[in-house]
């Protein structure tokens, strides 16, 4: 067709434009197509996308390269299938006929420019360039797209201003010659890092050559326009933003620049971490030289998103989305910001960072949530540090302010808790990329002026070393993190301290932070634990070279003329004390012992390197000056010691076939001559890290090293240094796994126990159990719990059974139980403020229950001898353990129960273990405090002898500050009290006790106190109660409702009992407080104080008669009303006291009202009746107490009760229709009126309204019925 010139005009565009199409065919839509249901309905025969695609491009290729009569057609029509979106991935093919078109026509190359601006359908230079340079990004693209566009560039650079193509000459062809072999680009994994980075480059450059600024502006508008030719998650996108922020660093139009950055950010699609990051790089390359310009649109941007907690939290709960955004803005600041600082001048970049950091900007941005926003804020801080080198190296150092704060910023964002645990437990491939990057930027920080403050440089380590624990995959991302850790140990060891002395302080600091990963079950972590150690040791060593005798000479000797002594003379002007470390100061012992076990590890490599570890430390401390006045007996033996060490490192280097056992021994016999004394103590003291090493192998020659270490100088050793080493045995009591070699440890743990403290041991034994309760179940632990054969070994002692006994209760009784803090405390009635930990708790209780059950006939007897001690201390660690409950802690109780079953079982009694199975986790509402009530009971009756003793402590324990105790001892002497009638005086120290107690702050101590007042035997009750009485009135007006309703069922108690003489002084004060509860929304309360004032009356026929008659007469409006209240328990209370209260006030003839059956009666016809009937006796023979009546029924008509308000509302209307003298009834009448008019209309309940009904029925007709009187 086209060699018969069908193809030309319009309709071989078309056609050149239908080839263009299907070569721009993806190899996603290909894989599309072909996963499609549509393919399964096509016919054999039909094409598949990726042949329609070849064809394609063979084709346009072919019309390009063989049909010369083409070329008018293609030229400049080609330059059109360039920009289009949709035609990107044919951009290749385009390119390639382009340059066969230009190469055809060179020799009339100066018309390419002529003939592209005849058309205006073409598109201008900038466009093609703009478009082209972004399109260079994947250099791995199909059909050599890169190449292609290079080869292209150069042809079409006529079209391009003056001096370009000269500089293109050069430079294409490096650009060519690097992405010329793809399968080595493959191999470097920052491939496309560095051809973006000379892609930018060359667009820099390209602008440098050119010199016509209106064209560099229009290239920028060309830039700004294709932002739509890009997806938001393409990286040609990412690169579209820093093209167009390397050109806006080479404009000076402040204006211009300002308006292109905005378009930049609201063209960016900041939620793509590639397009946020190129955003950032576009920015900092403008902040080259507009740095002002671009700090001010970051500052509008975070001005704008003005995200702060309360905002997050808002749209946390209303939008998940908009957290999200808010991440995606503020780590594209961070990155803005963090490149703005690395490409600004040097010169300004000092005040732009202070400026910056004291906006407290970066804490504006630690609330971002996602990793890929983590990470980027902590690139921003490494960019802000990197800015602060880069200045130094060009000669402009200064400090870094608030770099401890940004560390911290670092160190939030990295996520890692410095107060948790050490152990990486879970992690993501993109948490440890944020690490990864988090430990590059702390490294950077930590290379920075001002040197490290102690603080800082401790929180760092804390948060950052626990890397070491990573397991090894994926080691692509987890090695490089390794290395990056170590990287910043060596930087704080070497930028902190300023002399020798201070460094070995640090270098032990960080060692000590070492061991746990040295010595780890994991190869790998005690390989890379062991590296760091041996890289740190060789760093101080360097740091801490001295120009003194390594041989101890003191003075001028032949071996000091060996050394450097131009380290020697800066370090003149100080003190040796202080340029130098004492060899005290290394810790040697304890250090030796540490490694020891990893010259037998199993490991080849760390065997090596652990040797060499020892060798350094020792080569250290002998290159030290001796203190003054220090005598060795024999100089030349640690040097020689030191040879034989040096002796097996090399057999190690070497590889030589020789029994690891007999090269351990060597190293072991060098250490031990090497040790002074001290370090020999304290070795010994570390030894049961090294004895209970997690390899077994290491473990063996840990204890063959302590073996040597005791058999060659054992004698050196004090029986001071004895006492030390407890924890040490226990330890490895704990850990090791062979039952005859635990027995041992066990046995001298509990000779020294006998021969030295036995408290010291106790404590360390309870204290290790502590922690195996917390991070283990001790129930299941495979060859049994070692520290319970401990506590069976102890119990089963003669000496130690008691004093083990005594210390276990002197440490419940110590302290309570488990911290709470104050948000996690318990809201129902008050905080556990508490202090012990709750592992020693545990600790203490699993030991008694191991003294009950493992102690034996002597442990029996132990427990015997101390049965009250031990009884009063399990029933107040009840009470608080129950308080546990309630804060959602089960497992302290269930211990603590199954240690009491086993005190009931040691001493035989099953009673008391039958009350506890049945009751002892009920723990609702107040049945512990019932138990332990039932547990008094039972003691009392078993056990009369042992009472007294057990209420003296009890009564002590009242004074204790632990809410939850106090109750406790309050509910147990509360029952005890029952029991006390035998000894006077017993009993008046417990009445004394509760009394002064009544007024604690916790409730239930004050409603225990106050129920066990009011069980004292009735032989001694009468001397007590007029206290009782006072007590009782007093807590009637407790704020705490349970404690008035007790005050009340307690007064309800003593009535029964009291006389006149105790009752008569406080009977108005009693009735007051009794009329206030019988408003009470408590049911119970109600009824109880309505019976309480039927008890009253009782007493009211005495001195206090009228003043009480007075008081009958305030209550009587309200008994009338809860006659008929919603509650049972309520009507019969008031029924009960209405009929004595009535008695009192001597009406006639109401006392056969209360034998009438409506009377009795629930229906509210017959109460009505009743109603009716007894005001009609009030107001005939009390007319004068109207005010009295009326004033306490209106008020009944607020009520919350429905039921209530419709009592007083018929009652009033009663009262003011039975009421002859209009003086007693005219003021209430239209208030009484008025309110049921109001009521009527407005109530929600329907017997308000019917009653308001009714009674406005009944007082209109008393209305006109006077009326009808009157005239």
């Amino acid at each position: 067709m086209a060699s018969h010139c069908y193809l030309i005009g319009p309709s071989g565009e078309l056609f050149v434009e239908y080839l263009v199409r299907h070569c721009a065919i993806s190899d996603e839509e290909i894989k599309d197509f072909e996963n499609s249901k549509e393919v399964s309905r096509m016919k054999g025969g039909a094409i598949c996308g990726s042949e329609l695609r070849a064809i394609s491009e063979k084709g346009l290729l072919l019309v390009t390269i063989t049909l010369p009569e083409m070329e008018h057609l293609l030229w400049p029509f080609l330059l059109k299938m360039i920009i289009p979106r949709e035609y990107t991935g044919a951009v290749s093919t385009v390119c390639r006929c382009i340059s066969e078109l230009c190469r055809s026509r060179s020799s009339y190359s100066n018309s390419l420019l002529t003939e592209c601006q005849a058309r205006g359908d073409i598109p201008e230079p900038e466009e093609l360039f703009a478009r082209l340079v972004v399109l260079l990004h994947d250099p791995l693209a199909r059909g050599q797209l890169a190449t292609q566009i290079l080869t292209v560039l150069c042809y079409l650079a006529p079209l391009f201003p003056k001096n370009i193509s000269l500089f293109w000459q050069d430079e294409v062809p490096k650009m060519k010659a690097y992405v010329s072999d793809t399968e080595d680009l493959k191999e470097d994994t920052s491939y496309q890092e560095t051809w973006d980075d000379m892609i930018i480059n060359f667009l820099a450059e390209s602008l440098d050559v050119v010199e016509d600024t209106g064209w560099v502006v229009a290239l920028g508008d060309a830039f700004s326009d294709q932002y739509e030719l890009y997806t938001s998650d393409d990286e040609h996108s990412a690169l579209l933003h820093r093209c167009l922020g390397i050109l806006l660093q080479k404009v000076d139009d402040r204006i211009y620049v300002h308006g292109k950055i905005d378009w930049m950010y609201r063209k960016a699609n900041i939620a793509v971490p590639t397009n946020r990051l190129g955003l950032a790089k576009g920015m900092g390359l403008v902040a080259a030289s507009h740095l002002d310009t671009v700090l001010e649109k970051l500052k509008n941007i975070l001005d704008g998103v003005g995200q702060n907690i309360f905002r997050r939290i808002l749209a946390f709960f209303s939008d998940k989305v908009r957290v999200e955004e808010v991440d995606d803005i503020h780590a594209a600041l961070a990155l803005m910001y963090g490149y703005a600082a690395r490409y600004a001048p040097a010169n300004v970049i000092e005040a732009r960072i202070d400026a910056l950091l004291g906006t407290n900007m970066l804490s504006r941005l630690l609330h971002v949530q996602h990793p890929t926003a983590k990470q980027a804020v902590i690139t921003a801080i490494d960019l802000l540090g990197q800015a602060v080198i880069n200045a130094a190296e060009s000669g402009a150092s200064f400090p870094l302010k608030k770099r401890d704060i940004m560390l911290d910023y670092i160190l939030t964002l990295m996520g890692r808790d410095d107060d948790g645990d050490d152990e990486v437990i879970g992690f993501s491939v993109e948490l440890l990329h944020t690490q990864t990057l988090a430990l590059s930027a702390c490294t950077t920080l930590v290379s920075v002026e001002p040197k490290l403050a102690v603080e800082t440089r401790n929180h760092v380590m804390k948060a950052t070393l626990g890397f070491f624990a990573l397991p090894n995959d994926p080691s692509e991302i987890v090695d490089p993190l390794i290395n990056n850790l170590v990287t910043l140990l060596c930087a704080i060891l070497h930028t902190s301290g300023e002399d020798g002395r201070s460094r070995a302080e640090l270098l032990l600091y960080m060692l000590r932070q070492i061991d746990q990963y040295a010595s780890s079950s994991m190869e790998h972590q005690r390989r890379r634990g062991c590296v760091a150690v041996y890289e740190m040791l060789v760093k101080f060593r360097a740091l801490c070279s001295s120009g003194y005798c390594p041989l101890g000479c003191i003075g001028s000797c032949v071996h000091f003329n060996k050394i450097d002594r131009t380290l020697h003379r800066n370090l003149s002007s100080l003190p040796s004390a202080f340029v130098l470390p004492t060899r005290g100061s290394l810790c040697l012992g304890e250090r030796v012992i540490a490694y020891l076990p990893r010259c037998a590890d199993t490991n080849s490599e760390v065997r090596k390197i652990s040797a060499q570890i020892l060798d350094l430390f020792f080569s250290i401390s002998l290159s030290l000056p001796r203190p003054v006045g220090s005598v060795v007996e024999d100089i030349e033996m640690p040097y020689s010691a030191l040879s034989s060490l040096e002796d097996v490192i090399a057999i190690l280097r070497s590889d030589a076939s020789i029994d690891q056992s007999e090269v351990f021994s060597r190293i072991v016999s060098s250490v031990s001559i090497l040790l002074t004394k001290e370090e020999l103590v304290a070795a010994l003291h570390g030894s049961a890290t090294a004895i209970c090493d997690k390899v077994k192998q290491s473990a063996e020659g840990a204890i063959l090293a302590v073996i040597e270490f005791v058999t060659k100088r054992g004698k050196e050793l004090k029986e001071s240094d004895v006492s030390r080493t407890t924890h040490s045995l226990l330890s490895a009591t704990m850990l090791v796994t062979e039952k005859h070699l635990r027995l041992e440890i066990l046995g001298a743990i509990s000779c020294l126990a006998e021969s030295t403290s036995s408290k010291v041991v106790f404590d360390e034994v309870l204290s290790a159990a502590g922690k195996d309760v917390i991070t283990k179940d001790v129930s299941r632990l495979r060859g049994g719990w070692p520290i319970q054969d401990a506590f069976y070994a102890f119990s089963q002692h003669t000496v130690l059974s008691v004093l083990f006994l005594e210390h276990v209760i002197s440490v419940l009784n110590r302290a309570p139980i488990v911290k709470e803090e104050s948000e996690r405390a318990d809201t129902s009635r008050h905080s556990i403020d508490v202090f012990m930990d709750g592992d020693v708790f545990q600790a203490a209780v699993l030991a008694l229950t191991a003294l009950f059950r493992g102690g034996g006939k002597v442990g029996k007897k132990a427990v015997e001898q101390s049965y009250s001690t031990v009884l009063c201390t399990l029933t107040l660690q009840l009470g608080g353990c129950h308080g546990l409950v309630g804060s959602g802690q089960q497992e302290p109780l269930r211990t603590l129960l199954n240690a009491f079953q086993a005190f009931c079982e040691c001493v035989g009694d099953l009673e008391m273990g039958k009350i506890l199975a049945r009751d002892g986790e009920l723990s609702e509402n107040e049945r512990w405090v019932n138990l332990i009530g039932d547990l008094a009971g039972c003691i009392s009756i078993k056990r009369p002898k042992e009472v007294p003793t057990i209420c003296t402590l009890l009564s002590k324990a009242l004074n204790r500050q632990q809410t939850f105790q106090r109750e406790a001892a309050a509910a147990a002497l509360s029952e005890f009290v029952r029991f006390s009638d035998k000894i006077s005086s017993q009993l008046e120290q417990m009445v004394e006790a509760l009394c002064r107690h009544v007024s604690d702050e916790s409730p239930t101590v004050r409603r225990l106190c106050l129920r066990g007042l009011v069980q004292i035997p009735s032989t001694h009750i009468l001397q007590h109660v007029t206290q009782v009485v006072g007590v009782i009135v007093a807590l009637l007006e407790d704020p705490d409702e349970s404690v008035q309703l007790t005050a009340v069922l307690c007064l309800l108690t003593v009535l029964d009992t009291s006389p006149n003489e105790a009752v008569d002084p406080v009977l108005l004060n009693l009735s007051l407080r009794l009329r206030n509860l019988q408003v009470s929304m408590n049911v119970k309360m109600r009824a109880s104080a309505f019976a309480a004032f039927g008890a009253l009356c009782k007493y009211g026929v005495g001195a206090q008669h009228e003043a009480f008659l007075e008081q009958v007469h305030l209550t009587l409006p309200r008994l009338i009303l809860h006659v008929h209240d919603d509650h049972l328990s309520v009507r019969q209370a008031c029924r009960n006291t209405l009929r004595i209260s009535i008695s009192l006030i001597e009406v006639d003839n109401v006392s056969a009202l209360f034998k009438t059956h409506y009377f009795n009666s629930d229906h509210r016809s017959d109460y009505e009746d009743f109603l009716r009937d007894l005001a009609r006796h009030l107001c005939h023979n009390f007319p004068s107490r109207a005010d009295t009546y009326m004033a306490s029924v209106i008020q009944a008509f607020d009520a919350p009760w429905p039921t209530i308000q419709a009592n007083a509302i018929y009652l009033s209307s009663t009262i003011l229709s039975q009421l002859e003298d209009q003086r007693f009834s005219a003021p209430y009448y239209p208030q009484v009126f008025g309110i049921l008019v109001s009521k009527l209309s407005q109530s929600p309940d329907a017997i308000v309204r019917a009653t308001c009904s009714s009674a406005i029925g009944m007082l209109l007709l008393k209305s006109t019925n006077s009326s009808l009187m009157a005239s």
